[in-house]
């Protein structure tokens, strides 16, 4: 071969460099696809074209705007009416003791031994509810009770000390008496003496005559130096008396607190009532000043003839709630059965996620059937007075929605356009009150949205729609 055959000749490829070729075109394919996905994935329902509608709002209507009776006007009798009034609203709540819970706890450190009463169980006041393990309880009541013992026998024996004193006093009193004759012995001796004409005694008789006389009384100055001694010795075993009484008296203190640390071992129920919660199992630990704030209770008790409603009223309907005005309540356990019940107090703080006010109303017959926690219906009345003619409406800022009659499905349900702008399909509660054209909603839409206007037929859940108002 030549070097010109060299110069004009092809390269020849090798075959895997020929395959590497091939196969380059496949990462920025992939890398393009995998972005489209995601594109479609976050924005499909955005790029697919939208479904024009006609849309309606949903009309506000403050109360006495309205000039129709609704659905919320009772149908009991007319007197009913006038002792309740007329009904306002109604709404949701749940039943709660009344004002409280009755929490029992254990006063003192321990493990539980035994329960005595179960959840749902009625129970006496004074009834036994739990035992705590005791034996270190007992063994701390008999050491306080043996040193209290011990020191009431300590100043019995203390006190014997004041008799053997009052014997001393006697007898230094007597002895005083006795050197007190010889003093004055002594002394008529020696002025005898001194009487006598000079040679009819010796001066040495003279002499001890008076150093008897001096001595006489040196012993009777020591006798009646004893006295105050000993009335010193008798004050100092007073003092050591009170002191002892007074150390009796923190032993007793002490036997006190023993004695009630093994009584607190046996929990018993404050009050008549149904246990609510159980918080103890037989070898669990109960524990006062602990983080957990249940760690020391054993049970929850509530009173089932002392019962009322926690009521979540609407803001919109808030403006209607009054303290002392009439409730009727109604719970699916027994839905044949109305409780009558009385607003006392209306909670300081709304609930912000929920947009509504608690009021408590007290259930004036409770059901010992009732139990905490049970959902309840409650219908809430005027005052008496305060109502026009019976009609819900005569209610000063009660608020009532209206749909457009057209926007019907049918009579429970319409097509809502949700905030992200897809049609959904909404069940709803209508009232028999009719305002030129518009149908009264009870339940299920809110002030402020809007539903869509027919034609309906190619709308579907969840479709993308595109907002436009009907013409005028």
């Amino acid at each position: 071969m030549s070097l010109d055959d060299l110069r004009t000749s092809p390269p020849q490829s090798s075959p895997s460099s020929r395959k590497k070729q091939s196969l380059s075109w496949l990462l920025p394919t992939g890398l393009i696809l995998g972005f489209l996905v995601i594109l479609g994935l976050l924005f499909g329902s955005r790029l697919l074209p939208a479904l024009a509608v006609k849309t309606a709002p949903v009309i506000t209507i403050r109360a006495g705007e309205s000039s129709e009776p609704d659905e919320t006007t009772p149908k009991g009798s007319n007197s009913q009416r006038d002792q309740k009034g007329s009904l306002l609203f109604q709404a949701s709540g749940w039943v709660e003791p009344d004002p409280f819970i009755t929490f029992v706890p254990t006063l003192v450190n321990g493990v539980v031994e035994e329960v005595h009463a179960l959840e749902g169980q009625a129970v006496k006041k004074g009834d036994l509810l739990a035992t705590l393990i005791d034996e270190d309880s007992r063994l701390d009541l008999n050491t306080a009770e043996r040193n209290f013992k011990s020191l009431q026998k300590q100043i019995i024996a203390h006190c014997t000390g004041f008799n053997l004193i009052k014997a001393e006093i006697t007898s230094s009193r007597k002895n005083i008496e006795a050197l007190a004759t010889l003093v004055t012995e002594a002394r008529d001796t020696l002025s005898r003496l001194q009487k006598l004409s000079l040679g009819s005694v010796s001066q040495q008789q003279v002499v001890q005559a008076n150093l008897a006389l001096a001595r006489h009384q040196a012993k009777l100055a020591e006798a009646e130096a004893e006295i105050p001694r000993l009335l010193a010795q008798e004050a100092q075993l007073q003092a050591q008396e009170e002191a002892m009484k007074a150390k009796l008296e923190v032993l007793a203190t002490a036997r006190d607190r023993a004695q009630l640390a093994l009584d607190r071992t046996r929990i018993s129920a404050p009050i008549d009532g149904v246990v609510l919660h159980l918080h103890v199992a037989p070898g669990k630990k109960r524990m006062l000043e602990m983080d957990d704030p249940k760690s020391a209770t054993i049970v929850e008790l509530y009173d089932p003839e002392k019962l009322q409603a926690r009521i979540d009223v609407p803001l919109n309907e808030a403006s209607s709630l009054s303290v002392g005005q009439a409730v009727d309540l109604v719970s699916d356990l027994l839905p044949d059965r109305t409780f009558n019940g009385k607003v006392t107090r209306i909670t300081g703080q709304a609930d912000l996620q929920r947009n509504t006010l608690q009021a408590k109303v007290e259930i004036t017959n409770p059901d010992p059937r009732l139990r905490p926690e049970m959902l309840v219906r409650a219908k809430f009345f005027a005052l008496p007075g305060t109502q026009n003619l019976g009609h819900a409406s005569s209610a000063p800022g009660r608020l009532s929605l209206f749909v457009p009659e057209a926007a019907l499905i049918s009579e429970s349900e319409v097509w809502v356009v949700s905030p992200d702008s897809h049609a959904q399909r909404r069940s709803i509660k209508l009232g028999k009150a009719i305002r030129e054209g518009h149908r009264l909603v009870l339940e299920g839409l809110r002030s402020g949205e809007s539903v869509i206007l027919p034609p309906h037929d190619e709308l579907i859940k969840g479709a993308r729609v595109k907002v436009s108002t009907p013409s005028q």
